[in-house]
């Protein structure tokens, strides 16, 4: 089985991609957000027009971010079961690569696979790219794209998320384990999957997918 993890209020329990537009973004951010909450705008478009809003430099950002880290109970811990018993971790995250590659260097777990949004600071903003399992350019549809390709890795899916962003792929994985929004989302859908509280509570299920 391979593992496909989101990482905003999933393997944290605060979303720093909100709390980075809160603090530092120049312009109504808010207005982007609710066109994706509407469905105008995927989540890779939404992060995109937002983070142009941000003009600070990078260093100052990751600065805050460190100051924020709200790693869910039980995570390292579950990094090491994991790899203990050869089960690939893969997160794969709308959000971006300056801050989810800071808190995993805070965590010691650099090593973690990662697919994520690539940023690039400038005169503009923060420019992001977005690039599927082949390299190319995407602007939607990045976790389930990434869950495809997981699965010409190995059969047995497993998918934890906690939001709208994860509902997609969350819906074509073997197994979910959702937090926050998602069970909701996933009910509505009529969705099968196992709630959790946090890391120690997903060691605990893992034995259920073997």
């Amino acid at each position: 089985m391979i593992i496909q993890c989101d990482f905003d209020g999933t393997i944290t329990r605060n979303n720093l991609s909100v709390l980075l537009r809160e603090k530092y973004a120049c312009g109504n951010w808010r207005e982007i957000d609710v066109d994706y909450l509407h469905g105008r705008l995927t989540v890779e478009q939404s992060n995109q027009l937002q983070f142009t809003l941000i003009k600070e430099p990078k260093e100052k950002l990751q600065e805050f971010v460190c100051q924020h880290i709200k790693v869910r109970p039980g995570f390292v811990k579950f990094a090491s079961h994991c790899r203990k018993n050869g089960i690939p971790i893969v997160i794969v995250s709308s959000g971006l690569d300056f801050y989810i590659k800071e808190v995993l260097n805070y965590l010691a777990l650099s090593d973690l696979e990662l697919h994520c949004g690539q940023t690039y600071f400038g005169k503009d903003g923060i420019n992001i790219t977005y690039r599927d399992p082949k390299g190319e350019i995407i602007a939607e549809g990045f976790k389930r794209k990434y869950l495809t390709s997981l699965k010409e890795r190995d059969r047995s899916i497993i998918y934890i998320g906690d939001g709208l962003s994860d509902l997609e792929a969350a819906c074509l994985a073997d197994y979910t384990l959702a937090i926050g929004q998602l069970l909701e989302l996933l009910r509505a859908e009529s969705v099968s999957y196992h709630s959790f509280s946090d890391f120690h509570d997903v060691i605990r299920q893992l034995h259920i997918f073997e």
